[in-house]
């Protein structure tokens, strides 16, 4: 009886302790993990601001596939952050970011047609680089608009 009553002191012990770790675990969870989506919604902003820079780049060296692959890449890293992180920022920045995918959609329009000789005025890579700029600034603003982990 002795040894039955040892093992269930221990067993709920046992017990007792997973369920306050449990408990501990999940309460200290949440901060954490609210910090990592914080940090992995700043690196994609950050990510897609780089390809946008790097875009504007190309354009001005005139390397235009370069530029057409940097444009698609940003893109496809605002597509998958209005999947994941969009919801997390207020409208106004939201709307920023949307605003930096439609210009580097434009941009990505203006691009390839920068080979063909333009008439006299503003020239084709003239106006993309110049909608890349404007998409780069937009999402600076919101990378400093969002809090730091």
């Amino acid at each position: 009886m002795t040894r039955a009553r040892l093992w269930g002191y221990f067993a709920g012990t046992a017990a007792v302790a997973a369920l306050f770790g449990f408990l501990f675990g999940w309460y200290q969870a949440y901060p954490a993990q609210h910090s990592r989506d914080r940090a992995l919604l700043r690196l994609r902003l950050s990510e897609a601001r780089s390809r946008t820079l790097d875009t504007r780049i190309a354009l001005l060296r005139r390397n235009y596939g370069d530029a057409r692959q940097h444009v698609q890449e940003a893109i496809r890293l605002l597509d998958v952050f209005k999947a994941s992180g969009q919801q997390q920022l207020p409208d106004t920045e939201s709307a920023k970011v949307d605003q930096a995918q439609q210009l580097l959609k434009d941009t990505l329009g203006l691009a390839p047609n920068a080979t063909a000789a333009a008439p006299s005025g503003a020239r084709p890579e003239d106006q993309a680089e110049a909608k890349a700029l404007n998409a780069a600034n937009l999402l600076g603003e919101v990378y400093r608009a969002t809090p730091e982990p």
